[in-house]
C-alpha cells in the first residue's frame, strides 16, 4: 500500500498499549493486549511519521506516552508525536512545557459512550475544552475530540466565539457520524465549521462508523466526500491501529469482565480503505495535503 501514500506521510492516529510496563488504571472501559511501537507496519503503510494517541484506558498520566515517544532515539528516519490525556487542575506549565519537548502536541478528550453509559453532549464537553483552550493556547496545541455528531453541532457557538484562536480542534473519526446522519441539521453545522477553518478532521476510524451497515465503505462515502470537500485543507489520514475492539463487544459486560478479559484486535483492511479513498480523492494535490501538508502544519 505505501506505493499510494507519499513521501512524508503521517498517520495521525495510533494507539500504543504496554501494560506489562504501564499498568491499566482502574476502573476502565476494556482490557487491550500489548500493541508496541515497533510493531507498527511502518513498511507496509508507507508513514514514516505517527501520532500515537492516548487510549482512554491508559488514565490520565502521561508517562507511558512519554515512554513510547522517547523509543523514537533508537528508530532512525521515524518522527513520532503524541496527543495525551491532560489533567488541568493539576498540570504545571513546567510540565507541558516538557510534555512538548518530548513530542507531545496536544491533548486529547474521549467522549463517545460506545452504546453503554452516558452519550456525553456539548453541555459536558463544552467546559472541558475551554479550560483545555484556557491552558494549552500558549503552546498552539492540538485539541482532539472523539464525540458524537450532535455534540458538535452543540459546541459550535462556543467554537466560534470563545475558543482561544490558537488551538487547532481536530474532531475524530469525521466527527463521529454514523451513516444516515450526513443528512441531519447536526452533520450541516459540522460541515459549516469546516468550511469556516475552525475544525480539523481525521479520515479516520471507516468500519467502526459502517459497521453493522451494508456495503463497507459505500456506507460512508457521502460523509467522507462531503468532509473532503468542505475542507480538503483541513483533513488528515488516520489509521486507527491497532484496532481495538468495536463498543458493541463490551455491551452487556460487568466492571469485572472488563477488567479480567484480554481483549485481541480486529483484523482490519486497512489497505482497502486507502484504495477507495484514493478512487474518492482523484486531485493529486488534495492526496498529498491528507497526507503530509496538513499533518505537518500541525503536528511537526
Amino acid at each position: 500500500m505505501a506505493n499510494l501514500v507519499p513521501e512524508g506521510a503521517w498517520d495521525t492516529h495510533t494507539h500504543v498499549f504496554d501494560p506489562e510496563n504501564w499498568p491499566y488504571p482502574t476502573p476502565r472501559s476494556y482490557t487491550p493486549k500489548a500493541a508496541q511501537i515497533s510493531e507498527y507496519p511502518f513498511a507496509r503503510t508507507g508513514c514514516k511519521n505517527v501520532v500515537v494517541v492516548h487510549a482512554s484506558v491508559q488514565g490520565s498520566s502521561p508517562a507511558p506516552l512519554l515512554d513510547t515517544l522517547n523509543k523514537q532515539k533508537s528508530m532512525p528516519g521515524i518522527t513520532l508525536r503524541g496527543l495525551a490525556t491532560i489533567d488541568v487542575n493539576t498540570i504545571a506549565d513546567t510540565e507541558l512545557d516538557e510534555l512538548h519537548r518530548a513530542g507531545v502536541r496536544g491533548a486529547r478528550l474521549h467522549e463517545m459512550a460506545w452504546g453503554h453509559g452516558h452519550q456525553a453532549g456539548g453541555s459536558d464537553i463544552i467546559p472541558k475544552v475551554k479550560r483545555l483552550a484556557d491552558k494549552l493556547g500558549r503552546l498552539g496545541w492540538v485539541i482532539g475530540i472523539f464525540c458524537d455528531i450532535r455534540a458538535w453541532a452543540a459546541m459550535a457557538p462556543m467554537i466560534r466565539t470563545e475558543l482561544d484562536p490558537r488551538i487547532k480542534l481536530v474532531a475524530d473519526h469525521f466527527g463521529g457520524t454514523f451513516p444516515g446522519e450526513e443528512t441531519g441539521e447536526a452533520f450541516k453545522t459540522f460541515i459549516e465549521l469546516i468550511k469556516e477553518k475552525r475544525i480539523y478532521v481525521k479520515v479516520s476510524g471507516f468500519e467502526r462508523l459502517y459497521h453493522g451497515h451494508d456495503g463497507g465503505m459505500k456506507a460512508i462515502e457521502p460523509i467522507v466526500k462531503a468532509v473532503i470537500a468542505a475542507g480538503p485543507d483541513r483533513i488528515m489520514f488516520g489509521s486507527d491501529w491497532p484496532h481495538t475492539q468495536l463498543g458493541v463487544a463490551r455491551k452487556g459486560k460487568s466492571q469485572e469482565q472488563r477488567h479480567a478479559d484480554i481483549e485481541g484486535f480486529r483484523e482490519v483492511d486497512d489497505d482497502s480503505h486507502i484504495r477507495v479513498l484514493r478512487e474518492w480523492i482523484t486531485d493529486d494535490r488534495v492526496w498529498e495535503d491528507m497526507w503530509v501538508n496538513n499533518p505537518q502544519k500541525i503536528f511537526n
